[in-house]
């Protein structure tokens, strides 16, 4: 309540403030506070220039003129630190504007920080001059220093600045010949250049090259970034396609701390963020936007500065649907509000803001930004200035849900499809949603797959809000296109699916008699709630489509569980955010019987946790076990009640999922007689029925040998320094540091060191048993354990081709899905305290990938490795999508950690029936699930044992 009335009391202050906006002069001499500096520099009077140079750093905020008054304001108050710290910002904004550079040298030195001095004069220098010019510079620079040779405390740094001193103009001419020789391309690039694709080429390459001599110290770092953020801001204006190969050199300068200071890096970083924008790739804009904020706190230079960040931060929480997030990111956005002072700056606010409230339903807030928005369109002159659509758009974009008027189709169909669907009027919105559709796909298909992979989210989007209005104007016939449309840009396609999508006839064409396939469509994506899914059954004969249950199953829990408020907190901790309890209580964002932001989630965690169990004393422990039972028909009320009548007479159950529902154990659900689906179906899952396709008519292969089993690993601690992580910020820069190294082929020791506990994985004796079983009693198969068990071995037999030779790989140790950085993802091999020939023992996901594995079946007799991050178009993007782009053609992963002695039964019993019965891998899999639920292995009948191994294949 008191975060509402701050609001309230802000808005009407900001109205008071916004009433009176005027448009400033394009010039910043012609501003009224560039005149009230000048007449404070007469006068004599510091603080006033300070005040005016604040003023004009909000109003022309990425004009290094503000910045260069403002340093100097503070260099006369005898404040050199921060006077240095502001010219460092007006040279990033103009790195060849000599001035900029003279000054900085110049507080530098009366600051004590000769290492920025000599930043600042080699950028000065890379400009050139006349002979008459270089002699005047040397001679005042050096009747400057030492003039301070008489302050004690600056000796050391009056001595090392006359050394860079000492050759000044000879090095002028060589640093302005070397910049001249690199950068000339880059530096002086036209739109006409950029535009050309070979040109441009040819100018990254230039600038590429020129990085030796920027290390020489040839050429300036700050004017070697400033090539770079111009060819981009040109890229990103005329040649779209060329923007995308300079998004990681930008990335590159964003994250290094070490040789880019704080306003270079920012620079990068606001060309960076635009341009993975167009990408959509809102994930990359949140990393680099949360690293940014990260580093600025304490050194703002400028309320606009920080409202850039906050811009990008907002709309990449917003687009990405973390509406929660995005709505707390806009009450700090809007806290700095009537601190704006640039129209344009003040227009960005207006459109993230008016997205991120309405979005989240917070309508109140929302309708009092529309107001200022509105008056600020009122603003004299202002129709004339671009920036002016952002606030219009802002306002156009959110007037189904905020505005009061009459709805008017935009031509934005996507939207005018949101609005229409939101009114139930669903046989126009059909139709805006199809335009949409065909526009995303004719865009998709003009890029490659990585840079599809920022315009999947929306294409799913749409495909669930298509799905939805097909099934409201009973065009059921059309929905399973639909849903096998919402797969079709997946990477896993692109490697190996014959068809990018398959035709409802031709999946029919090869499901057997008793064989159905069922594929599920998020209709809830986009919206404040989620967990809403279309279910489409398709059997040789026919097709069934209807709306799972929703939370209309578990609304008693998600109103009064105390243990899901403590999971919350438990997952929220983790994920580094805070806890949202509100949606808990049903007082935010719940509707009935669905469920609210975030719930869906927390629900596939909580059946998780019920899954798993601890051993306290030699006993198995199980979490509210009594409750087991009955959760696992709620799930099973939620998303199979409604397909009975359609299953009857099914005896393999093909599921394809998208997100989260990948994560539950079909296996387990509990029908209303108490049996669980196992013990009805062979249960498998599927990506796509493109890839069923392909796996089931791609040629048979006869493999020379039978298994390949991995066992028996040690694990030590990692003894590398572990790396700093004391805020997101840090986080971020970890996790840039992990994708890079991974590129490099680098170890990352440094990476797991920062996360291990006190102690190393424990020693897993049951798994190096199974592998040894495995082999005495399946013929013609081999094993590699203990010491041979490392990730020199398998990688060597991948580089060999020896792996192709088995039809099955069997993998027994650790592993896990990393909770805070994906690509830590992976599989423990054997782990040495340091690296072995650069490989650090850990397995992860990107190693996987890269794979030589065209081996029938593997298994990854391990924990959770099953699970992964949800990733538009690829589902869950975990260990299991990372072997089938390896090659593989099934697979048996967990979704949550597994007990030693129970996966050493499940494997040696699965084997036997494959290899000694001639049972395909599934239907191996059914048998050996239903032995431990009737006991044949002792009292091993809790789900815990049995459930968590998923099979993925034909």
């Amino acid at each position: 309540m008191k975060r509402y009335f701050a609001f309230s009391v802000l808005l009407c202050f900001c109205q008071l403030a916004y009433s009176q906006v005027d448009i400033p002069p394009r010039r910043i001499d012609a501003h009224p506070s560039y005149t009230a500096y000048q007449q404070a520099d007469q006068a004599d009077n510091t603080s006033g220039k300070l005040k005016a140079a604040i003023d004009l750093m909000d109003v022309y905020p990425e004009n290094a003129q503000a910045f260069r008054l403002a340093s100097t304001a503070l260099y006369e108050s005898n404040r050199p630190s921060e006077a240095v710290n502001l010219v460092k910002w007006s040279v990033a904004y103009n790195s060849y504007e000599t001035a900029n550079s003279y000054y900085g040298f110049l507080y530098s030195v009366f600051a004590n920080m000769p290492e920025m001095a000599h930043e600042f004069l080699r950028n000065m220098q890379s400009m050139g001059a006349d002979a008459t010019t270089m002699q005047r510079n040397y001679e005042n620079l050096s009747a400057y220093v030492n003039s301070l040779s008489s302050y004690p405390e600056l000796a050391s740094t009056v001595q090392k600045s006359n050394g860079y001193l000492a050759n000044f103009n000879a090095e002028s001419i060589s640093r302005a010949k070397a910049t001249f020789e690199h950068l000339a391309s880059s530096l002086g690039a036209n739109y006409e250049g950029i535009a050309n694709n070979e040109t441009a080429d040819k100018i990254l390459a230039d600038w590429l090259a020129a990085e030796e001599a920027v290390k020489q110290g040839l050429i300036s770092r700050m004017l070697y970034n400033e090539a770079l953020v111009s060819i981009a801001g040109m890229a990103e204006e005329v040649n779209f396609v060329f923007g995308q190969k300079l998004e990681p050199h930008l990335e590159k300068i964003v994250f290094d701390q070490t040789n880019y200071n704080l306003a270079s890096r920012y620079r990068a970083y606001v060309k960076l963020a635009s341009l993975q924008g167009a990408l959509k790739r809102w994930d990359k804009v949140e990393a680099a936007s949360n690293l940014m904020l990260a580093d600025l706190k304490g050194h703002v230079p400028s309320t606009a500065v920080l409202a850039k960040t906050y811009f990008f931060l907002t709309m990449a929480l917003t687009e990405q649907r973390k509406l929660a997030d995005a709505s707390s990111m806009a009450d700090t956005y809007a806290d700095i509000l009537p601190k704006l002072k640039s129209p344009e700056y003040m227009a960005e606010a207006y459109y993230v803001l008016l997205r991120a409230y309405a979005f989240n339903k917070d309508i109140e807030k929302g309708k009092a930004i529309v107001k200022l928005a509105e008056n600020f369109l009122q603003t004299t002159g202002i129709e004339q200035y671009e920036y002016m659509n952002f606030a219009k758009n802002g306002i156009a974009t959110t007037a189904n849900i905020l505005g009061d008027g009459v709805m008017a189709l935009t031509g934005d169909a996507y939207n005018d499809g949101v609005r229409l669907m939101d009114s139930q009027n669903y046989a126009e919105a059909v139709v805006q949603f199809e335009k949409a559709q065909q526009e995303e796909i004719e865009m998709l298909d003009k890029l490659d797959p990585t840079a599809q992979r920022g315009y999947i989210d929306k294409f799913q989007r749409i495909n669930g809000f298509l799905a939805a209005t097909y099934y409201e104007t009973k065009q059921f016939d059309k929905i399973f296109d639909v849903i096998e449309s919402n797969r079709s840009y997946a990477l896993l396609n692109d490697k190996r699916s014959s068809k990018q999508q398959l035709s409802l006839k031709e999946l029919q064409s090869i499901l057997g008699e008793k064989e159905a396939y069922l594929s599920f469509i998020d209709v809830s994506k986009g919206s404040t709630y989620e967990g809403t899914y279309l279910m489409c059954l398709v059997t040789n004969k026919e097709v069934f489509t209807r709306y799972n249950k929703s939370a209309g199953a578990f609304v008693d829990l998600l109103e009064n569980d105390a243990e899901l408020i403590s999971l919350e907190k438990e997952l929220a901790k983790q994920e580094f955010r805070n806890p949202n309890l509100d949606y808990l209580t049903g007082v935010k964002t719940r509707k009935l019987n669905m469920f609210g932001r975030g719930e869906f989630k927390l629900m596939t965690h909580y059946l998780r946790k019920h899954m798993e169990a601890k051993i306290v004393d030699n006993q198995y422990v199980f979490f509210q076990e009594d409750k087991v039972n009955d959760l696992l028909n709620r799930f099973h009320t939620t998303f199979i009640n409604g397909l009975e009548e359609k299953l009857q007479g099914i005896t393999k159950l093909m599921i394809s999922p998208e997100g989260l529902i990948g994560t539950i154990p079909f296996d387990a659900l509990v029908d209303d007689n108490g049996r669980y689906l196992a013990e009805r179906f062979e249960i498998g899952y599927i990506p796509n029925a493109a890839l069923l396709f392909t796996l089931r008519n791609q040629p048979k292969k006869t493999y020379e040998k039978n298994v390949l089993g991995f066992g028996g690993a040690t694990y030590e601690l990692f003894a590398t320094s572990k790396a700093p992580l004391t805020s997101i910020g840090d986080l971020e820069k970890l996790r840039y540091r992990v994708r890079e190294d991974l590129q490099k082929n680098l170890p990352l020791d440094y990476a797991f060191a920062t996360f291990q506990s006190d102690e190393p994985m424990s020693y897993l004796e049951g798994g190096r048993r199974e592998v040894v079983i495995v082999e005495e009693i399946i013929a013609n198969s081999d094993t590699r354990l203990d010491d041979m068990m490392t990730e020199n071995e398998l990688k060597r037999m991948s580089k060999a081709n020896e792996l192709g030779k088995y039809r099955a790989v069997h993998l027994s140790s650790h592993a896990s899905v990393h909770p805070y950085v994906f690509d830590l993802s992976g599989i423990a091999m054997t782990v040495k305290s340091t690296p072995v020939n650069g490989e650090d023992g850990m397995l992860v996901v990107g190693e996987l990938e890269k794979l030589n594995l065209p081996v029938d079946f593997v298994m990854l007799s391990a924990c959770q490795t099953a699970l992964g991050v949800e990733s538009p178009g690829d589902g869950i993007k975990g260990l299991n999508q990372a072997l089938f782009n390896a090659g593989v053609n099934s697979s048996l992963t967990s979704l949550w950690s597994v007990s030693d002695t129970g996966t050493m039964y499940l494997s040696v019993e699965l084997y036997d029936k494959m290899f000694n019965s001639n049972m395909t891998a599934s239907a191996a899999l059914a048998l050996v699930k239903r032995n431990f639920i009737a006991g044949e292995y002792g009292e091993q009948t809790h789900p815990y044992f049995w459930a968590p191994f998923i099979y993925t294949g034909y």
